[in-house]
C-alpha cells in the first residue's frame, strides 16, 4: 500500500472532488483517479461513491479513512522527530473553529504563534460548536475550538478559556436611560436576534431563556443568523437585542455601539474548548501549537 496512494485518497475525501484534490496535490486528475483504483484494488472494496454533486465515502471507506489518516500522521510524526530541532518546527496544523474563537481569538492568536513558529502553515475551518466536534469526530481537522462539550469518549475537551453571555442593545435614549439594569419583564416583549441551532452560543442563550422563564409564548425574531459577527451588527443596527459572547460584543461596547447588560444573580458564564480526538496521532507541530494556545488563552 503506498503512502501516495493514501494521500490522494485523503485529498478526495477532504476536498469531495476527484479534479479539486489534483489542483490541491498538483497532480492530474488521471493520476488521482489511478491511484484511487490502485488502493481500491489492493484492499478489495470500493471507497468512494461518486454522486451527481460530489464524491462520498462508501462503507467500507468510512471504516478505513480514519486508518489512512494515522497512517500519513504517523509518517508526519516519523518525520518531524529525524528532523526535530528546539527552534524549528515546521509543518501544517488544520483548525476548526466555531465563529466566536473564529474571529475573537484565532486571528490574534495566529498572529503570536507565527511570530514563534514561522514555518507552520494553518487551514480554519468554520462552523458551530457541533459542526466542530463532527468535523473532530471524522477526522477531518487536527484540532477544535468550541463552547460545547462532547459526550463522545473519542472527542477530548480541554478548558481553554471561560466566556460570558450577556444581553445587548441598541445605544439609544430608551435602552440608556435604564442604567445598566435591565428589567427582566420587559425582556419578553423585545425583539431577538438569535444564532441558528448547534451554535454554541444559541445553546447558552436558550439555558438563559428558560431560567427568565421567557419561553411562556414565542419570542419575537427579527433575524436568526449564522455567526456572532452578524448578531452584533444586527444589534448596532437596532434590528433588536440578543443574548451573545462577551468576546464578541467588547469591541462594540467599547466604542459606545451598543450596550451591554449582565444578568443580575445569574451565572450566565460558559467553557470554551480545546477539543480533539483521542485517537489522532498527534504531530510535533500540532502538539506545539496546542501547547502554544492554551497559553496564550490564559493570558488573555
Amino acid at each position: 500500500m503506498r503512502l501516495e496512494y493514501i494521500r490522494s485518497f485523503i485529498s478526495v475525501v477532504n476536498c469531495k472532488s476527484f479534479s479539486l484534490a489534483a489542483k490541491k496535490m498538483f497532480l492530474s486528475q488521471p493520476t488521482i483517479s489511478t491511484h484511487i483504483k490502485q488502493l481500491e484494488s489492493e484492499l478489495g472494496v470500493q471507497l468512494l461513491v461518486r454522486s451527481t454533486k460530489d464524491v462520498i465515502l462508501s462503507e467500507e471507506g468510512i471504516i478505513f479513512y480514519p486508518f489512512a489518516v494515522r497512517l500519513l500522521e504517523t509518517e508526519n510524526e516519523a518525520l518531524a522527530q529525524l528532523h526535530k530541532t528546539e527552534n524549528q518546527i515546521k509543518g501544517s496544523v488544520s483548525i476548526a473553529t466555531s465563529s466566536v474563537p473564529g474571529h475573537y481569538i484565532l486571528p490574534q492568536f495566529l498572529s503570536y504563534a507565527r511570530n514563534k513558529y514561522p514555518d507552520v502553515s494553518y487551514e480554519i475551518k468554520e462552523g458551530d460548536s457541533e459542526q466542530v466536534i463532527q468535523a473532530i469526530l471524522h477526522f477531518e481537522t487536527d484540532i477544535g475550538i468550541g463552547s460545547i462539550r462532547s459526550t463522545n469518549e473519542k472527542c477530548m475537551c480541554l478548558p481553554l478559556l471561560m466566556d460570558q453571555i450577556v444581553l445587548v442593545t441598541p445605544n439609544t435614549e430608551e435602552y440608556r436611560s435604564m442604567n445598566g439594569i435591565f428589567p427582566i419583564e420587559r425582556l419578553k416583549r423585545e425583539t431577538y436576534v438569535l444564532r441558528e441551532v448547534g451554535s454554541g452560543t444559541k445553546l447558552a442563550a436558550e439555558s438563559i431563556e428558560q431560567s427568565l422563564n421567557l419561553h411562556t409564548k414565542p419570542l419575537k425574531v427579527a433575524m436568526q443568523a449564522e455567526s456572532s459577527e452578524m448578531v452584533r451588527r444586527g444589534v448596532e443596527q437596532g434590528l433588536g437585542v440578543a443574548f451573545i459572547s462577551n468576546l464578541a460584543v467588547k469591541d462594540s461596547v467599547e466604542r459606545e455601539k451598543i450596550l451591554k447588560f449582565e444578568i443580575p444573580d445569574m451565572d450566565t458564564r460558559r467553557q470554551i474548548y480545546l477539543i480533539y480526538h483521542k485517537d489522532r496521532v498527534m504531530t510535533l507541530p500540532i502538539t506545539s501549537v496546542m501547547k502554544t494556545l492554551k497559553q496564550y488563552c490564559q493570558k488573555m
